[in-house]
């Protein structure tokens, strides 16, 4: 990567110039994975004809890597040295080649049996393969340390993947120029700093403070900490609840400014863990915490694709790990709290709470918007302007104290919140380090819920004015349940009736809420005028280079269906979306960048569960049912906790069944979610425990018109217990697994499915498989494949087809010889549907030999698909041998790893 002059070479003409770059800078990988932020910097030329080339940005920052692990050398470091020492060694250990830094465990255990029989052929093989499965593990454990990949779990090596995804990570965090606020842009690196650090010195730094008092809100809060509940907040910390929060921390979470994971904690548990709990007491003992613990680097993430200004870049701070799970004991106690103080209009972050609430009501308020003889309304929405980095720390203090928590677990916040010591990573490296005095970490584990807590007092000053003024108007369908604003996070909606005296009252709570706070936002009225809704199109994320379709597989089912998943359990998704999406889906699977190719599989198969023979993907119509019958379920059972269901209940229901209500009148989305009530019903039992509506003082009360024989039938039965009634879910607890079953269309299981799974089996292998079971490979046979001729490349003699191809083929027929010769393998060789029926019930269940047995077996399949295709396309041959080493060496490797 470079900066600077685009050219390094002109030809000092004083006419037409010539310019062209023929300077460049090449570095290798060890350079590389050793200063992975350098790039350089193409100066002018000055009085020379060739730009110099400067390089920058070759600094180390000290980082704990995973593949230290596993060396030698690490346990020795934890037992004997202090950490300033431990730094300095893991920097010698990280600069040393991997094959240095372990010669123990296996590969040792290998050279010792070889130091009695150094000529043993076998014993050479294995050490040899350990050492290069060592090396391959220890590659790919640093690539997803840096690559921060989580939907990747285990399956193919995916270095190229990873490769890409550590570029794409680099070129994402590099910064060579900015502008600044006078309109300049600043390219020299010092200037470009400089200009980074002064504005989050402005924006965190300091400020005097002004102490108020907000507990004259207390009056119209839901809830104020008990004794009991103080008891329980500052009760001692424990030894497991420290341990615990450690090993809570996953261990690729982004390191702080001392360069170690909780993966060094973890692995090191036995060792330092003693020394660890102690400090930790000693914070919750003392109230006080080392300054050293609670540095902060600020990376930058850009919010935008191309970002010029400093404000287009995201804060996000990585904290220390000792200071995360300080905060993470503190956020446990505080969440069994939180749901009693915070305000039904607010889901965002509160435990046993769903945001999809919120939106559902935001879209039951909004509807008719558009319609003509319906009351005035309002909405006013709110976007808060750097909502975690402005909050001021004095009016944080406030907040706690009106609520009731106790002196010592606010000392805590306060001591987290308030020490902070500020770095900013530009292009890899910290710059400045300064103090601030206002704000809440992103990054930090208990902002969120401190943040939860501040717009909760935004509420109850808003209510305050509310109730105080008489002038205020309620929007329409909203006073029955006091409903008058919705809070998403650091995003409001706001609704009363439109006229004057109503929007006054939020503009004066809204502005004294900023003024205490810190907190501005920028607003927008919306006043129910028509207006045109377009198309909805959810854009869908994707790695155009994934060269093998398992790899696209793999994003679709933790990628793209997560992204599916946000909108299906917040939205009734249209059929015309839905059929978009997965068209969308299907293209990416199937094609990937290229422009040719074609579905082999048809995608209602594709969305089958695995033990149906398809790929275990979900149906998204089905999907959006289940989750969107969760809300549906917590109308059934009249779940007052729920803001929207109280909604419901008041606007459409009206003392009314859920089973009975029309449909008719409601709006779009309440009457799609009623078409679910048939599918549900089945599956709910009805428990009654009392009669309270045809039973008065003792004696049965019928309605006017009653068919007396069953008043007759009605007396004969039993006695009923006193209790509640209530509604349950047939079998269990209603959950969206569940419920996807119920919406989607089963089918029968296939017998072959166990074929394509196991701990270690390969996604490539597999998929190849699993297209030739299914017989979809193209095959020479197929009819769009007719010009070819048909005859198999591979023995040219008979037509192409799966029956043929495995393993009819005298090609093919080498391959499983020479694999059978190599590693025992056993084959029927008879016809292949009849060999899948075969090794489907021979090589079942989890042992570790019929799971190699079934990679070996995809592991054939695939390399003959590939050398078929090879000789078409390439027009290179291999003899059947190469095929059966190369499939039995990648398995070895796969198992040995």
């Amino acid at each position: 990567m470079s900066e600077g002059e685009r050219f390094s070479w002109h030809n000092c003409s004083e006419g037409d110039r010539s310019l062209w770059k023929l300077d460049r800078l090449l570095v290798n990988d060890a350079w590389l994975s050793q200063w992975p932020n350098s790039h350089y910097h193409c100066l002018n030329a000055r009085t020379s004809d060739h730009s110099p080339l400067v390089i920058r940005g070759a600094l180390l920052v000290i980082q704990y890597l995973r593949t230290s692990l596993i060396s030698a050398e690490f346990g020795g470091i934890e037992l004997k040295e202090p950490l300033c020492a431990v730094t300095r060694s893991f920097r010698t250990l990280r600069r040393k080649p991997v094959f240095e830094c372990q010669i123990s465990g296996g590969i040792g255990k290998v050279q010792q049996l070889l130091e009695g029989d150094r000529h043993n052929a076998f014993l050479i093989r294995l050490e040899k393969c350990c050492k290069l499965v060592f090396f391959r593990a220890t590659k790919l454990s640093k690539l997803q340390q840096r690559a921060k990949i989580q939907w990747l779990k285990g399956g193919d090596q995916c270095s190229r993947i990873f490769f890409r995804k550590v570029a794409m990570r680099r070129a994402a965090k590099r910064v060579f120029q900015i502008t600044n606020e006078a309109g300049r842009i600043l390219t020299e690196q010092d200037e470009v700093v400089d200009e980074f650090v002064s504005f989050y010195q402005r924006l965190l730094g300091e400020r005097e403070g002004v102490s108020f008092d907000l507990r004259y809100l207390r009056p119209w809060a839901r809830h104020v900490v008990t004794p009991d509940e103080c008891m329980e907040l500052v009760q001692l910390v424990t030894r497991e609840e420290i341990k615990d929060a450690f090993f809570d921390i996953a261990e690729d979470k982004a390191p702080g400014p001392d360069g170690y994971s909780s993966g060094f904690y973890k692995a090191a548990w036995p060792v330092i863990g003693e020394e660890v709990v102690k400090a930790i007491l000693e914070f919750f003992t003392t109230g006080r915490l080392l300054k050293q613990v609670n540095t902060t680097i600020l990376a930058l993430i850009p919010k935008v694709r191309l970002p010029s200004l400093v404000s287009d870049f995201r804060p996000i701070s990585c904290c220390n790990v000792l200071y995360k799970v300080i905060t993470k004991i503190i956020v446990q106690r505080l969440r069994s709290v939180l749901d009693k103080m915070i305000s039904p209009s607010q889901n965002a972050f509160v435990p046993g709470r769903s945001i999809g609430d919120n939106i559902l009501l935001a879209q039951e308020i909004f509807s008719g918007y558009n319609r003509q003889g319906l009351p005035m309304r309002c909405a006013l929405k709110v976007d808060l302007r750097k909502a975690y980095d402005t909050v001021e720390w004095d009016f944080l203090s406030a907040v706690l104290h009106l609520f009731g928590f106790p002196d010592i677990f606010i000392g805590w916040i306060e001591e987290c919140v308030t020490t902070p010591m500020f770095s900013v990573c530009i292009n890899g490296n910290p710059h400045g380090f300064f103090k601030g005095s206002r704000g809440l970490r992103q990054g930090d584990p208990m902002s969120p819920f401190l943040f939860v807590l501040i717009m909760e007092v935004l509420q109850l000053m808003l209510q305050q004015l509310i109730d105080q003024n008489e002038g205020f108007s309620f929007h329409w369908r909203c006073k029955e349940i006091g409903l008058f604003q919705l809070c998403f996070a650091d995003d409001l909606l706001l609704f009363c009736k439109a006229d004057v005296a109503s929007v006054r009252i939020f503009r004066h709570g809204l502005d004294e809420f900023a003024k205490l706070s810190g907190l501005h936002g920028v607003s927008s009225f919306y006043h129910g005028q028509r207006s045109q809704c377009g198309s909805i199109y959810l854009q869908l994320y994707s790695f155009r280079r994934v060269t093998f379709p398992s790899g696209r597989l793999q994003l679709i089912k933790s990628v793209l269906m997560s992204l599916n998943v946000y909108w299906a359990m917040a939205f009734i998704l249209p059929k015309g979306v839905i059929r978009a999406v997965e068209k969308r889906m299907r293209q990416f699977l199937w094609k990937g960048n290229s422009a040719v190719g074609y579905p082999k599989v048809a995608w209602s198969d594709v969305c089958r569960p695995m033990e149906e023979g398809g790929l275990g993907i979900r149906d998204i119509l089905a999907l959006n049912k289940a989750l969107m019958s969760r809300h549906l379920w917590n109308v059934i059972q009249s779940n007052q906790s729920s803001i929207w269901v109280q909604w419901i209940a008041h606007t459409h229901l009206r003392h009314k069944s859920v089973w009975t209500v029309d449909a008719k009148g409601g709006s779009w989305g309440w009457r799609k979610l009623l078409r679910l009530r048939s599918a549900l019903l089945p599956y709910i039992e009805f428990k009654v425990a009392k009669l309270s509506a045809v039973i008065v003082d003792g004696d049965w009360s019928w309605p006017p018109i009653t068919d007396m024989e069953c008043i007759e039938i009605l007396h004969l039965l039993p006695n009923i217990h006193n209790g509640n009634d209530s509604i349950l879910w047939r079998g269990g607890e209603f959950t969206t697994t569940v419920a996807y079953g119920i919406f989607r269309t089963p089918g029968p299981i296939v017998g072959w499915y166990p074929l394509l799974s196991g701990p270690c089996k390969i996604p490539r292998f597999s998929f190849v498989l699993w297209l030739a079971i299914l017989g979809k490979l193209s095959t020479m046979d197929k009819p769009w494949l007719s010009h070819l001729g048909g005859v198999c490349v591979l023995c040219g003699r008979e037509v192409e087809t799966h029956e043929h191809l495995f393993f009819r083929c005298s090609y093919s027929r080498r391959c499983i010889r020479d694999l059978k010769e190599a590693v025992r393998f056993t084959w029927p060789n008879r016809a292949w549907g009849e060999d899948i029926t075969w090794a489907s019930t021979r090589w079942k269940g989890r042992h570790i030999v019929q799971a190699a047995y079934r990679a070996l077996l995809s592991a054939i399949v695939y390399h003959i698909w590939r050398e078929r295709n090879q000789r078409v396309f390439q027009h290179s041959e291999r003899p059947s041998t190469t095929i059966a080493r190369i499939a039995a060496e990648e398995i070895s490797r796969k198992y040995l790893a």
